[in-house]
């Protein structure tokens, strides 16, 4: 069961007049309308039932629907950059050469939403690193600007 404070509890809070058993108005300080009986009674020693019914008797707590469970979240939309797929030889790409590119597309197709893509290609060590970083910005530039454009920058990276 889910308690909650009454105006009344509320109002005893400031004025302590009415509990005066640390128990119970610790009890009373906790008790928000969110955690169950249940879970106040194993977060606090010294807690019994009989104090949540002393404390309704006084009516300062009074019991809570509990809230409905949540609405399932709609089915994702799949990514339109899932698609979009890097196969290319990286034996077929010198290092430096492949980086630049990399590089230029980023700050082409997706300015300083590509900052993150930008400081994983300054630490890019390998080709076959740079190859990872290139599916990543293909993604990104997907999901951004569509598949089409992805493929594009694919075609200029890769020249396929």
């Amino acid at each position: 069961m889910i308690w909650a404070k009454t105006d009344a509890g509320r109002a005893e809070m400031q004025a302590r007049s009415l509990v005066k058993d640390r128990a119970q108005r610790n009890l009373l300080l906790l008790i928000d309308g969110k955690k169950t009986a249940e879970k106040l009674l194993a977060d606090l020693a010294g807690i019994t039932a009989a104090d949540f019914a002393a404390l309704e008797a006084l009516k300062l707590i009074a019991p809570v629907a509990p809230p409905a469970p949540p609405a399932p979240a709609p089915a994702a939309k799949p990514s339109r950059g899932a698609e979009v797929d890097v196969n290319i030889d990286v034996n077929a790409f010198d290092y430096a050469t492949l980086r630049a590119a990399i590089g230029r597309l980023i700050s082409k197709e997706l300015g300083m939403r590509g900052f993150a893509l930008s400081m994983i290609l300054e630490e890019s060590m390998t080709v076959e690193d740079l190859k990872d970083v290139a599916q990543r910005t293909l993604r990104m530039i997907a999901e951004r600007k569509g598949i089409a454009a992805a493929e594009q920058a694919s075609k200029i990276l890769f020249g396929e």
